[in-house]
């Protein structure tokens, strides 16, 4: 899936933006913001063997809605949430160039259900990809 950019119906003349998602949990509103693992309390992908490439104090998000419903997909309640991050935004080092990145929070501008079917399919994929991980550890 590519990079989608939108145009504001308002202004003609504005540039064209790019479109961020952030998969997670059900429960925020349009308007709020997502903060960090860092001042939330919640957990993140560093309480999972990511401290290495994960910071607890920034929000990452993705240009590419798949990815977000990928991450939303271990939640319980699974929401990808539509972002416009706050302040300067960085490349994630352990993701695809241009895709992913972090930011010290970001405002929900919309949020979108994820399909349970779509669910189902990137569970399956981070199970069969575990499995690879678990044998090859035993190698």
């Amino acid at each position: 899936m590519e990079e989608v950019e939108f145009q504001s119906m308002d202004d003609p003349n504005k540039k064209p933006t790019t479109r961020y998602y952030h998969g997670g949990n059900r429960g925020l509103k349009v308007g709020q913001f997502i903060l960090p693992p860092s001042e939330t309390g919640k957990e993140s992908a560093s309480d999972f063997g990511a401290e290495k490439v994960h910071r607890k104090d920034r929000v990452y998000v993705s240009a590419r809605l798949e990815d977000a419903q990928c991450f939303a997909s271990g939640s319980k309640t699974p929401v990808v949430y539509e972002v416009e991050p706050d302040g300067e935004i960085e490349p994630d080092p352990d993701c695809k160039v241009g895709v992913t990145f972090s930011c010290v929070k970001a405002k929900i501008v919309g949020i979108h259900n994820v399909r349970g079917k779509t669910i189902k399919k990137f569970k399956k994929m981070m199970t069969a990809q575990s499995h690879r991980l678990a044998r090859a550890r035993r190698s």
